[in-house]
């Protein structure tokens, strides 16, 4: 996904902005929008791959990723094939999400991860699922583990 064309509408909007200020107020202004570039470019990455980890954890055997190819991220969408379909969201669960900070033993985390990474799941997603699962029926079944797809390189991590 190209992220250019949206950080330059940014880059547009701010310019129109400031159209009526004086020359050193412009030329600060674009030094300014050098400098956030980065930062907004993360923000994007972050806000997508936050949509992805919402569609893997809301659809049934199906994994949304995004990976990173240069500056711009790919995001691919994948059936897992699992014969079990994931619990699906009941009456109760709404649909508002909220934020839960949970501490969990070091090494209870790292097998999260580890279990998380092998489904090609950010934790987030893997630990709803989990959660989903043990919640919805007695006889608990683990999240999906999806073999790792051939020739794929996967980074992992922030910038």
């Amino acid at each position: 996904m190209e992220l250019s064309p949206y950080l330059q509408g940014i880059a547009e909007d701010l310019e129109k902005v400031t159209a009526l200020a004086d020359d050193h107020t412009r030329e600060i202004t674009g030094r300014l929008l050098n400098a956030l570039e980065p930062s907004l470019r993360m923000a994007l990455v972050r806000a997508i791959s936050d949509t992805a980890a919402i569609v893997t954890a809301d659809l049934d055997d199906v994994v949304a990723v995004v990976r990173m190819d240069g500056r711009d991220p790919v995001i691919s969408v994948d059936r897992t094939g699992e014969s079990q379909p994931a619990a699906a969201p009941t009456a109760d669960e709404g649909d508002d999400y909220v934020r839960v900070t949970v501490r969990l033993p070091e090494g209870l985390k790292q097998r999260a991860e580890s279990r998380a990474t092998q489904a090609e799941q950010s934790l987030n997603s893997w630990v709803v699922q989990a959660i989903r699962r043990a919640s919805h029926d007695a006889g608990f079944a683990p999240p999906f583990m999806r073999p790792p797809m051939p020739g794929g390189r996967r980074t992992t991590g922030w910038a």
